[in-house]
C-alpha cells in the first residue's frame, strides 16, 4: 500500500497561515495519536496502523467547506456536513478508502430512519463506521473537539458518554461497545 503524503493534500485545501490551519493540526494529530494507539494495542497490521495513521490526519478536511465563526471556517455549508465535504475531496484526491472514513466519522453514526424523521441534510441512508479501522478513528474522534478553549483535552469516558447521552440509548449502546472493544 503507497503511503498517502497527508500533510500535502491538507496543505492543498487549508493553508498553513490560515486561523482554522493549527485547531485542524492539533486535533487532527491528538485523533491520530489516540487511534494509533488503539490499533497497535489491538494488534493491527502495520498495513491498518498506516491506514489509521494516514485517515485519522485526512478524517475532518471536509471542515474547510463549511460556516463555524468559533473554530474559523468561513465555508457556505453547515459544519454537519464536513463528513460529506471531506468524502468528496478525498474522492477528488483518489482516495476513495479515506473517503469513506471521513463520510462516516460522524458520531457513533448516524440511521437512515434518523435523516429521514430529524430531516437531516444528508442523503437517506445509514452512516456508519463499519470497519474496525474507521470505528477506531471515529472513537478516538468523541475525545477530541477542534474548539479553542478545549483543543488540548482529551475528554473523560464520563463527558464523551454524556455529550452521546444526549442522541438516544441506542447511540449509548453503541458507544460503550466501541468502548469495550477498544479500552
Amino acid at each position: 500500500m503507497k503511503k498517502v503524503d497527508y500533510f500535502k493534500i491538507i496543505h492543498k485545501y487549508i493553508k498553513p497561515d490560515s486561523p482554522v490551519y493549527p485547531l485542524y493540526i492539533i486535533h487532527a494529530i491528538l485523533v491520530t495519536t489516540k487511534a494509533v494507539k488503539i490499533g497497535k494495542k489491538l494488534g493491527l497490521s502495520e498495513e491498518q496502523i498506516s491506514f489509521i495513521e494516514e485517515a485519522s490526519m485526512l478524517h475532518d478536511i471536509g471542515i474547510i467547506h463549511t460556516k463555524d465563526e468559533e473554530i474559523h471556517c468561513t465555508g457556505n455549508r453547515p459544519y454537519i456536513l464536513h463528513t460529506l465535504e471531506g468524502q468528496k475531496i478525498l474522492e477528488t484526491e483518489g482516495l476513495s478508502e479515506y473517503a469513506r472514513v471521513a463520510r462516516n466519522h460522524i458520531g457513533v453514526g448516524i440511521t437512515k430512519e434518523e435523516i429521514i424523521n430529524k430531516g437531516l441534510p444528508f442523503p437517506p441512508e445509514d452512516i456508519m463506521a463499519d470497519r474496525i479501522e474507521d470505528r477506531i478513528i471515529s472513537y478516538a474522534d468523541l475525545f477530541y473537539s477542534k474548539t479553542p478553549s478545549l483543543l488540548w483535552q482529551e475528554l473523560s469516558f464520563k463527558e464523551v458518554e454524556k455529550n452521546i447521552g444526549k442522541f438516544g440509548k441506542d447511540k449509548l449502546k453503541i458507544f460503550h461497545s466501541w468502548h469495550k472493544e477498544f479500552s
